[in-house]
């Protein structure tokens, strides 16, 4: 899986310069498999001033009952999207260094502590990261839009999950994209292959 280099470029070309003291905040959003991780990977191995933050980071710590969330409380409790706010956004927006613990997947708790400068460009790749109350952050916004069938076979594909685990994840997204509709709010739209 990757991305064109013409789609990798068009997207470079329409980044926001940093300006003095204060790093570009861009939003690389899509669905679970869209292909957002390999986007924003791409797009920093392209150029020196990006860092990539990944939305992962800020999972969980996972809740016992997560088995019984509905789409709707699975959309709002899978990351911890007010811990992303005020550890790294906020720091960033205002030109500070943001500093924050990374999820640890195996222990499910919070790992290393990581620290990022205000500097350059820092894309957060995530999923959930254009619900209104965030989007003031961004400074520009791409979405991954991929085919379900496609995103879907890569969520089985990885062998992280089981079924029951992928259809209330997917349940929780469909529900975020009638809630927030992050397609129509992102600057850009990029095809996912």
């Amino acid at each position: 899986m990757g991305f064109p280099l013409r789609d990798v470029n068009e997207v470079l070309e329409r980044l926001p310069m940093p300006l003095a003291g204060r790093a570009s905040l861009v939003c690389v959003e899509g669905l679970g498999g869209a292909g957002k991780s390999t986007l924003a990977v791409a797009m920093a191995e392209a150029r020196a001033d990006i860092c990539v933050v990944h939305g992962d980071d800020f999972y969980g710590p996972e809740e016992r009952d997560w088995r019984s969330w509905s789409p709707r409380d699975g959309y709002q409790r899978y990351f911890d999207h007010r811990r992303l706010e005020r550890e790294l956004l906020q720091p960033l927006r205002a030109g500070l260094l943001a500093r924050f613990q990374r999820y640890d997947w195996p222990t499910n708790t919070l790992g290393e502590w990581i620290d990022i400068r205000p500097q350059g460009i820092i894309v957060v790749e995530g999923v959930y990261l254009l619900r209104q109350w965030l989007r003031p952050y961004w400074d520009f916004s791409i979405y991954v839009d991929t085919p379900r069938e496609l995103r879907q076979h890569r969520l089985y594909a990885r062998g992280e999950n089981d079924e029951g685990w992928i259809a209330r994840w997917t349940a929780a997204e469909d529900y975020y994209e009638a809630a927030e509709q992050p397609e129509q709010t992102a600057d850009a739209i990029i095809k996912g292959y």
